[in-house]
């Protein structure tokens, strides 16, 4: 049935540079968007970190293997990390789509997820000469044991790594994960190829023309969300976010009950200078707002986004009236410095330059 993607995009380890049997970089992903960061390599665990893209028709249809994976294994002690590459590092409107398109998947991509950053795919990806997608490197005790792609894993190899018994000569050969490729798998790379290639040179025209033949050979319930995070990329590149902001809406939607997440995408709505022609203010207020209501009006940094969000909307007072609140519940002094000097400005009717995100 996923015959096509034994084809898709493998890398190969060269002889230069990262490969089997080296102690791995000290690198680990940048940010993590769920589950737990991998830190250190513990004695007696596997780890695979699972490179992939929104935009990788193979990364996607790979998903469904790596979670059926994480649910048998998991619990015996390899641990699975999808890290987001060549995709959310770009700048926080493409961090927001990678959320997004983690959230949406729920309980289909239950293994933690993170984004991997430049320093990771330059000590990872660039060391190992990889320059295709999906990739996998499995590290066991420190050591690259295996790469490759991820479709090309199993339980009992992963289970041979786990107890010591993988032969670590196997590592630079193929495990054979189905049958011999046809024609009709040579036409689906092929049609999943030439997304991939007008993607990575931003050639938005063709990519558009490449969507609909791509998700066809997906399995069909992972077609839509190709589309989706294709088209969400394709359009936000092109300066209209309305196709991200659906998917965020499904994002706050799923994370109503989490404020600091709702209040980090409100804050973002609100100062991304990506989303500063086509602000949301609608859906930033919703965010914020709820934060607030979440935190009974106690956090500093949960009021001082929604000041913001009101100044934005014409409501001036308000935000002085929100921002006065910030500075009184200020945890610290650094914390009450910064929200003094955003009340300072608005009372001289300017709104200060936001923070970065990742500053905040």
């Amino acid at each position: 049935m996923r015959a096509f993607l034994l084809l898709l995009l493998t890398a190969t380890l060269s002889a230069a540079g990262l490969k089997v049997g080296d102690e791995v970089p000290a690198t680990r992903p940048a940010t993590q968007l769920q589950g737990e960061a991998v830190k250190d390599f513990e004695k007696g665990k596997v780890y695979v970190f699972e490179c992939w893209a929104t935009w990788c028709g193979p990364c996607i249809g790979a998903i469904p293997h790596l979670n059926e994976l994480h649910k048998k294994l998991g619990p015996k002690g390899v641990v699975f990390t999808g890290v987001n590459v060549w995709d959310g590092e770009k700048d926080a409107a493409s961090a927001d789509k990678v959320k997004a398109f983690v959230k949406q998947q729920g309980e289909k991509m239950a293994y933690a997820v993170a984004i991997g950053g430049d320093v990771f795919i330059k000590d990872w990806l660039e060391a190992a000469r990889v320059n295709g997608i999906p990739h996998a490197f499995v590290v066991s005790e420190g050591k690259l044991v295996w790469a490759g792609h991820p479709m090309e894993m199993n339980e009992e190899m992963l289970g041979d790594i786990l107890t010591g018994t993988f032969d670590p000569k196997k590592s630079g050969k193929k495990v054979v994960a189905g049958p011999p490729v046809d024609p009709e798998a040579e036409k689906a790379q092929a049609k999943l190829n030439k997304l991939g290639e007008a993607m990575a040179r931003k050639d938005w025209k063709a990519a558009e023309a490449a969507l609909p033949d791509a998700a066809s050979v997906l399995p069909p319930e992972e077609r839509q969300d190709l589309i989706d995070s294709v088209g969400a990329t394709i359009a936000l590149a092109k300066g209209d976010p309305s196709k991200l902001y659906k998917m965020l809406e499904k994002v706050a939607e799923a994370e109503a009950d989490d404020a600091e997440s709702l209040n980090e995408l409100a804050w973002d709505l609100v100062t991304n200078p990506q989303y500063e022609k086509h602000l949301n203010l609608k859906l930033a207020d919703l965010c914020a707002a709820r934060a607030v209501e979440l935190t009974k009006g106690e956090e500093a940094d949960k009021l001082d986004t929604l000041a913001r969000v009101r100044w934005l909307q014409g409501k001036r007072e308000e935000a002085v009236q929100l921002q006065q609140k910030a500075v009184a519940k200020s945890a610290d002094a650094e914390m009450r410095a910064e929200t003094q000097k955003t009340l300072d400005s608005l009372r001289k009717g300017v709104l200060p330059k936001a923070d970065q995100p990742e500053e905040r």
